[in-house]
């Protein structure tokens, strides 16, 4: 691999965070100590794209994220998101950050990182697992869902990648949303995503061109329908869960009707799960039904067709949709599932360095 091609590993990253003095280049991650695991060495929490570091200095601490490939207008998106989210200070859904373009130094060369406010929280699947015997804190955890996911439609925000690992529930029962890389805010309107989420909180159609402000309806479902049904029975949870879901996996919307998890959904016979079921395999349904299409042609009509009931009232929307033929949203063709190997070396990465 020639020098100027060369993008760090995680064993890259991993090597050069030892050093921190050598590493980065703010004065505060310098001076930081990050956080090691039983045999001394950086903590990762490894992802996809990603290896984040948690780095303390004396009583601050912070989240730093090394992306694991170029994003050539990373810098632009977040410079885009900062402005916006500037604009909606009254929020507080969200983490301080930085974006550094030339952030950390690896093998010499300068390379991009967020320097992100440590929040102290469990992600949601830790919550949920953590208190399922607790009918009334899990409602609560779904009107608090509601409630922020109403926020985000009246401040022109979609998160773009809902899912438990970027939702932290704070000691006092408060959500705070980490990782805004696939973020839309409406200056971004008309570019594509630079990620499409994890599969099992999207539709599998989606691609990097379903990109705008309606974004976030399907997992948001997939999530109000996951604690809803764990309210009513917690038994789901050691059945389906599988320590990086809640519920649902990616099969269940490629195959709704070989579904088991679907089935006992729809045994509960709870009116609002059975609602927000519906919609989900609705979109499911006509990603699949596109006749007299070729592959990836089918024409994304997510925000064309619920533009109206996005920035609409919760009740208004739902009657709105119910009333419509199909009654959601469709996506592009053209997705694909992560690489099997990706995951191979993200899980041995976990293993060997988490201890």
């Amino acid at each position: 691999m020639s020098l100027s091609s060369y993008w760090p590993s995680m064993v890259d990253y991993q090597e050069a965070v030892q050093s921190p003095p050598g590493a980065f280049t703010s004065y505060e991650l310098r001076c930081g100590t990050p956080v090691a695991n039983k045999l001394g060495l950086p903590r990762p929490i490894c992802g996809t794209f990603a290896s984040v570091y948690e780095l303390a200095n004396g009583h601050r601490r912070w989240a730093v994220k090394c992306f694991l490939r170029n994003i050539p207008d990373l810098h632009q998106r977040y410079a885009k998101i900062s402005d916006h989210l500037r604009k909606c200070r009254r929020l507080q859904y969200f983490v301080t950050f930085e974006y550094q373009d030339k952030g950390i130094r690896v093998r010499g060369k300068s390379f991009p990182l967020v320097k992100m406010e440590w929040v102290e929280g469990r992600q949601l699947n830790t919550f949920i697992e953590q208190n399922l015997s607790r009918w009334r804190v899990l409602a609560k955890l779904k009107k608090t869902w509601v409630k922020l996911l109403a926020d985000l439609r009246s401040a022109h925000i979609a998160h773009g990648d809902l899912q438990h690992g970027n939702v932290l529930v704070r000691p006092n029962g408060d959500l705070r949303l980490i990782d805004y890389d696939g973020m839309w805010v409406p200056a971004l309107a008309g570019e594509k995503s630079n990620e499409t989420g994890h599969p099992d909180y999207q539709n599998p159609a989606r691609t990097q061109k379903d990109f705008h402000a309606g974004v976030d309806e399907f997992s948001d479902a997939v999530i109000q329908i996951a604690i809803c049904a764990l309210v009513r029975e917690r038994s789901l949870w050691d059945k389906y869960n599988n320590g990086d879901n809640l519920l649902f996996r990616r099969g269940d919307f490629l195959d709704p009707r070989s579904s088991p998890l679907i089935a006992d959904l729809r045994a509960l016979g709870d009116p609002e799960i059975r609602e927000k079921l519906e919609f989900v395999l609705n979109a499911c349904a006509r990603r699949r039904k596109a006749p007299g299409k070729k592959p990836g042609a089918v024409k994304a009509s997510w925000l064309s067709d619920h533009v109206e009931d996005y920035w609409a009232t919760p009740e208004s929307a739902s009657s709105r949709r119910s009333a419509r033929p199909g009654g959601a949203p469709e996506f592009a063709k053209g997705s694909t599932a992560p690489a099997s190997g990706v995951g191979l070396l993200r899980n041995l990465f976990r293993i060997l360095f988490r201890l």
